[in-house]
């Protein structure tokens, strides 16, 4: 499991309806959009699973994106207009949380890099 896999599996209990879902490049998961979900006016729009968080393939990335962000988005909600990588997903919807990912990719690194003797 890499670190975003890790990540995701953290975070999907506090997305609303998020479900896991084999996408065609790996497992991801559709979820209520935590960006523009407020801004509808309808509680089944609300709970809508509009937004997805899955894999591509031959990269360890994952990213996210809403669709109705895709097709035209919601007046006001800026967050879900693109698609981004799950590390700009998390850094915009849970900065705490955005912060220890980093933390841990970074000791990830850190740990992988081949040792020079002196």
């Amino acid at each position: 499991m890499t670190i975003t896999e890790k990540y995701i599996e953290m975070i999907a209990l506090s997305l609303l309806h998020c479900q896991r879902k084999q996408f065609r490049d790996g497992m991801g998961c559709t979820l209520a959009c935590p960006f523009c979900r407020e801004a509808q006016k309808r509680e089944s729009k609300k709970n809508e699973k509009c937004a997805s968080l899955y894999p591509v393939e031959g990269t360890f990335n994952h990213f996210f994106s809403c669709n109705r962000g895709l097709n035209g988005g919601v007046q006001g909600v800026h967050s879900c207009n693109y698609t981004m990588r799950f590390s700009t997903f998390l850094k915009h919807w849970n900065p705490p949380q955005y912060r220890n990912y980093v933390g841990e990719k970074e000791l990830g690194k850190k740990n992988n890099q081949p040792g020079f003797p002196d």
